[in-house]
């Protein structure tokens, strides 16, 4: 069998590359659309829950109330998260915070 010549091999390496790229593009797609949906579905659960314990259904009404408590949420956040029991507060329908 003969042996390539560099502009062969060049040839065919260009291709691969090609080839590469293009499978690279497609992974890269793949995921992009995977954090599309992800974030989507984040959404919806975000909006859902907001709705049920604010009952607002109408968006004009929903910025209005995230907007008034939104300095609230920001400086107390991280102590809410802390020491809110949410299964507990759900269950009896009224805030507890964890034991301990």
């Amino acid at each position: 069998m003969a042996r390539k010549t560099d502009a062969e091999r060049l040839r065919e390496l260009e291709k691969k590359m090609e080839q590469l790229k293009a499978r690279k593009q497609q992974v890269e797609s793949r995921m992009k659309e995977k954090e599309r949906k992800e974030r989507t579905r984040r959404l919806i659960q975000v909006g859902a829950i907001f709705e049920k314990y604010f009952e607002i259904e109408d968006v004009d009404q929903a910025e209005k109330v995230a907007f008034a408590v939104q300095d609230f949420v920001k400086k107390n956040k991280e102590e809410i998260f802390k020491k809110l029991d949410l299964e507990k507060s759900k269950e009896k329908g009224e805030i507890f915070e964890k034991e301990g």
